[in-house]
């Protein structure tokens, strides 16, 4: 009995681990998604002072400062992947997409059809980024198309 309680609490913080940590996933995507292209936006208007339009060195800083920090964000995140999934386990993966794949080819074992975690984060927040797109475009938008008659 007293082996059974301690199995299910481990399993109880092995759930609430997991739990912390796509949920930490998933705040720390949305505060990548929407944080960066934002702090370049304040960052331009900074630099541009009360002038309110957008000039083309300003749309290259953003741009250009948006890409560079995806970049780095990039290269930090493939630094966590190796580190989480290891050299052995990515190597033994044997990763085609369907379309890359001769019809001779061997068909995927079960092993091989997983994802990492960082990829399925990214996926999560990508469909989440359209649902919220949809609904804001379909209830909160408005018309751009004009209100009068022509005549």
């Amino acid at each position: 009995m007293a082996a059974d309680g301690r199995g299910a609490r481990r399993a109880a913080r092995g759930a609430a681990r997991w739990t912390g940590w796509t949920l930490g996933g998933l705040a720390a995507a949305v505060l990548i998604a929407a944080g960066v292209p934002l702090v370049w936006v304040w960052i331009a208007s900074q630099v541009a002072g009360t002038k309110r339009d957008l000039t083309p060195s300003l749309a290259i800083l953003i741009t250009t400062g948006i890409l560079v920090s995806y970049w780095v964000i990039l290269l930090i995140g493939s630094a966590i992947r190796r580190r989480w999934v290891g050299k052995e386990e990515d190597q033994s993966r044997q990763r085609r997409m369907s379309w890359n794949r001769s019809f001779r080819d061997e068909p995927l074992d079960v092993a091989n059809q997983g994802s990492d975690p960082i990829e399925r984060l990214f996926v999560v927040i990508a469909v989440l980024a359209v649902i919220a797109f949809e609904i804001w475009f379909f209830f909160f938008a408005g018309s751009p198309l004009p209100n009068q008659p022509l005549f």
